[in-house]
């Protein structure tokens, strides 16, 4: 019966050794889990560090998109500086058109004036020329007479002499009627002469204001360029 009883009693020692030993696994499985589990809160805190590198990455792009824009929007600003500039050369320039335009309407009037002068210094002449005329024709009339008398009455010799005076004076009165023709055809080539030249003047203001209108029109295109790039520094700052 010891016997049995000591054999039963060898086998519960070696169970509680087996217990024993059970136990000690399980308390190093109980460290080993709370080791994981610091491990597994190592491994949230360094995901969390993780995605706040990511947002200070994210934070550092948006830094230099500002920059970038804080750039363009100086950028901007200067070009709204120029173009205001231009603005104010394109109103300068206006003004200087309308000043030289009246400076050639000023120049043409002057020269309008000097050939209306010179037209009546001919005018003058021709109506001189015309005065003549009319006396030469009065004296026409009267050699006529004359000779009608010479031919009527052969007795005075001194009418004859007359008569041969008036008929020189006739060919004279031929000769002046005849020049105040050609000078009224000279009168008229001029004035068609004068109005070829204000023509090809007129023409040659016309190109010139051409000229200005397409340089005008540039800086027109220009002006809008700016006043685009000028909306997109508003649209720009708005957005900073």
């Amino acid at each position: 019966k010891l016997s049995l009883i000591d054999t039963e009693l060898l086998k519960l020692s070696l169970m509680l050794t087996e217990l024993l030993r059970l136990s000690l696994i399980l308390t190093e499985l109980d460290k080993l889990s709370l080791m994981l589990t610091e491990l597994l809160k190592l491994s949230l805190m360094l995901t969390e560090l993780l995605k706040l590198s990511l947002i200070d990455t994210e934070l550092l792009k948006l830094s230099l998109i500002d920059t970038e824009l804080l750039k363009l929007s100086l950028i901007l600003t200067e070009l709204l500086k120029l173009s205001l500039i231009d603005t104010e050369l394109l109103k300068l320039s206006l003004m200087l058109t309308e000043l030289l335009r009246l400076s050639l309407i000023l120049t043409e009037l002057d020269k309008l004036s000097l050939m209306l002068t010179e037209l009546l210094k001919l005018s003058l002449i021709d109506t001189e020329l015309l005065k003549l005329s009319l006396m030469l024709t009065e004296l026409l009339k009267l050699s006529l007479m004359l000779t009608e008398l010479l031919k009527l009455s052969l007795i005075d010799t001194e009418l004859l002499r007359l008569s041969l005076i008036l008929t020189e004076l006739l060919k004279l009165s031929l000769i002046l009627t005849e020049l105040l023709k050609l000078s009224l055809i000279l009168t008229e080539l001029l004035r068609l002469s004068l109005i070829d030249t204000e023509l090809l003047k007129l023409s040659l203001i016309l190109t010139e204001l051409l000229r200005l209108s397409l340089m005008l029109t540039e800086l027109l295109r220009l002006s809008l360029i700016d006043t685009e790039l000028l909306k997109l520094s508003l649209m720009l700052n708005e957005l900073i």
